[in-house]
């Protein structure tokens, strides 16, 4: 979502500048627009270009004026404003001091004759679409590294998920081993039902078992790879399947309790929160 893109541009004998960035934002899309008075008329407009084509984001939109002081001139009726305000501020002070003071202050020019017309418009709106345009190539720029970079450490996950599976039937293998041997310490001094002891200990071991949650886990960065691959405005889905593969991850860790299983838990968690924090930026 981030991006950055400016261009100046000339109307009607007026030199302008549009200045447009986008930050990340978990709002959807939060528009700032920025106009001069009297170009007030424009920003419905704009603000329609900037929700059809940017989407999500945090976007401050900015039209300022570049006119040479030759084209411009004094805005009486600002001035006289202002030096009202800084009278309510300051009653003591001179004349000759307010008025300085009010001349100083932004928005005192106006351009000579400049009216906004059905045909000025459009040609606001077409370089206001050229900018966007430019963002958006900003930003496409950005998101080809970045998805690079997420498919990568999603794959790791898979990859690491696999290893799971040799170093799951070795955990059971080892618990196997443990209980016979303590069952063999103790069997002389207890009686006890053989069936119903097998019966607790399939349970026991159904109850650490992982193999369902990293199936799911697969499942989930499977179908990770495929929105990544096939859909256009993907972060709100991506930021949802990775909130559901944090949830089987910490699940495998939490029954495994088994040192090599749990390391391998760490670094698919190290992948999962390097791929939340770039899905931040993403639509």
């Amino acid at each position: 979502m981030t991006g950055y893109t400016k261009q100046e541009f000339q109307i009607n004998n007026t030199s302008f500048f549009i200045v447009i960035k986008s930050l990340n934002s978990n709002k959807g899309l939060d528009i700032s627009v920025k106009l001069p008075s009297y170009l007030l008329d424009l920003e419905k407009d704009i603000k329609e270009l900037l929700i059809k084509y940017l989407i999500r984001g945090k976007i401050d939109f900015k039209i300022s004026e570049l006119t040479p002081v030759s084209n411009t001139q004094l805005d009486p009726i600002v001035i006289q404003q202002n030096m009202r305000m800084l009278k309510g501020i300051a009653p003591d002070a001179a004349e000759g001091d307010i008025l300085n003071a009010a001349i100083s202050l932004p928005n005192n020019f106006k351009p000579s004759d400049f009216k906004i017309t059905p045909k000025l418009k459009k040609e606001f709106l077409n370089v206001t679409k050229k900018v966007i345009s430019s963002l958006l190539s900003y930003r496409q720029k950005e998101g080809r590294q970045m998805k690079k970079n997420i498919v990568s450490y999603i794959k790791n996950i898979i990859k690491i998920s696999k290893q799971l599976i040799r170093l799951e039937k070795e955990r059971v293998k080892h618990k196997k081993i443990k209980i016979i041997e303590q069952l063999n310490l103790i069997k002389k001094d207890i009686n006890y039902n053989a069936e119903r002891l097998e019966a607790e200990m399939i349970y026991y071991l159904e109850k650490q078992d992982i193999t369902e949650e990293r199936v799911r886990l697969q499942c989930h960065c499977s179908f990770f790879l495929e929105v990544v691959e096939d859909e256009l405005a993907m972060g709100r889905k991506l930021t949802f399947l990775s909130q559901e593969m944090l949830r089987e991850i910490n699940t495998i860790g939490s029954k495994a309790n088994d040192f090599e299983i749990q390391k391998r838990v760490v670094q698919m968690k190290e992948d999962l929160d390097k791929t939340k924090e770039q899905l931040q930026n993403i639509l």
